[in-house]
């Protein structure tokens, strides 16, 4: 699979060691967009003579339109802003799109690229789309999606996710101008740090109904975006949740727990554990007399290897055709951070939409209306 990189940043340049060192099977490094000399220096000498250097995505797909390039797939590690476009002209022809996360800043660009494959799939029934959320693959998550889908010890209570060792010096936002803006980044720790957060509480736990949310912009950091945020969920079966991020706290932590009716797991460094109770949860409830009656229950440490060759098992999958992620999954996380975002604006409880729904619709326009707000006056003062 002849495969394109749009986008030689950090991650962009990993991407492509990886697969000019021939670590990643069936893949071979056949085009990439400008390169800064440290990074070509790392794989200059795994290239092949025929590797094609352009200096951005337009180019690329210029030379593809003239016969000079021929591609199968490309991986877009751009800034967010601009994924669908390059996602969409790989679509138009016929190229397979790998694509970072997030699929773009608010959810209608996730929806746009998803048309837009529809509609090519429809003329190449090979043609590929899938994300690198790579912490789908980790053990540990893996594991705990398998618990909460077993329903072993019944559904969801509560979820509590606190991530703030996500820590950041001022330099981080310095060294780049367009980082940690409305009008380039988009947001800030919601839409840069977790993503991947965001993406994996809805795929172990499902879609939340709705949330209230609260993003303190600038709180540690001379930045536009948020770099703290607190958001309040509701599921439909009734279960809650609180997801929390900072990239101004130290030390930080990250610890996920979620309580079901007669387990609790937890999720800390790496490591897992359950406390199970003896008995279901509701029979100490309904009670036998005793007013104080405490549950009885058990923990236990679950052997989960440590998350290693994550990204080769996402590029990989890639050319099997056996998605970590599908590209109609990569929405999921965009509502949850554009509804955090517009219920902190908007300071109200909103709610997630469903795919196809009317609402989805409002939703769309009401966020990027107060995201333009947003930008325009951070462009102001």
């Amino acid at each position: 699979m002849k495969i394109g990189i749009i986008g030689m940043g950090n991650m962009g340049s990993k991407y492509a060691a990886l697969i000019a060192k021939g670590e990643i099977k069936g893949m071979e490094l056949a085009a990439i967009t400008r390169v800064n000399e440290e990074r070509w220096e790392e794989i200059k000498d795994y290239v092949s003579s025929e590797l094609v250097r352009v200096n951005s995505g337009d180019d690329m797909f210029g030379e593809i339109d003239r016969g000079n390039l021929n591609l199968d797939g490309v991986i877009i590690v751009t800034p967010h802003y601009s994924h669908e476009d390059f996602a969409i002209k790989a679509f138009q022809r016929g190229i397979s799109v790998l694509c970072d996360k997030p699929a773009g800043v608010y959810s209608r660009q996730a929806r746009n690229m998803m048309n837009a494959y529809n509609e090519a799939k429809a003329q190449n029934p090979s043609l590929k789309y899938s994300f690198i959320f790579h912490q789908r693959t980790f053990p540990v998550y893996k594991k705990m999606k398998e618990i909460v889908e077993s329903r072993k010890y019944g559904s969801i209570k509560r979820v509590n996710w606190v991530i703030t060792d996500w820590y950041r010096p001022n330099a981080y936002y310095e060294t780049v101008s367009w980082r940690g803006t409305w009008k380039y980044d988009g947001g800030g720790t919601l839409l840069n740090q977790c993503p991947h957060n965001l993406d994996l509480l809805a795929w172990i736990c499902g879609e939340p109904k709705s949330v209230v949310g609260f993003c303190n912009e600038g709180k540690y950091h001379p930045i536009e975006v948020e770099d703290d945020v607190t958001a309040y969920f509701e599921w439909k079966n009734g279960a809650t949740g609180v997801f929390i991020a900072s990239t101004g706290e130290a030390p930080g932590v990250n610890r996920l727990e979620i309580s079901l009716d007669d387990a609790l797991i937890v999720c800390e460094k790496g490591e897992l554990k359950i406390g199970v109770l003896d008995k279901p949860e509701i029979e100490y409830r309904k009670g036998n007399g005793d007013l104080f009656a405490k549950p009885v229950y058990e923990w236990e440490n679950i052997d989960v290897e440590p998350a290693k060759d994550y990204y080769n098992k996402v590029l990989e999958g890639f050319v099997k055709g056996e998605f970590v992620a599908e590209g109609k999954e990569a929405i999921n996380s965009l509502y949850i951070s554009n509804a955090i975002y517009l219920s902190s604006w908007k300071n109200r409880k909103v709610l997630i939409p469903q795919p196809g729904s009317d609402y989805e619709l409002e939703f769309e326009k009401e966020f990027e209306d107060a995201l333009a707000e947003k930008t325009a006056r951070a462009d102001r003062e």
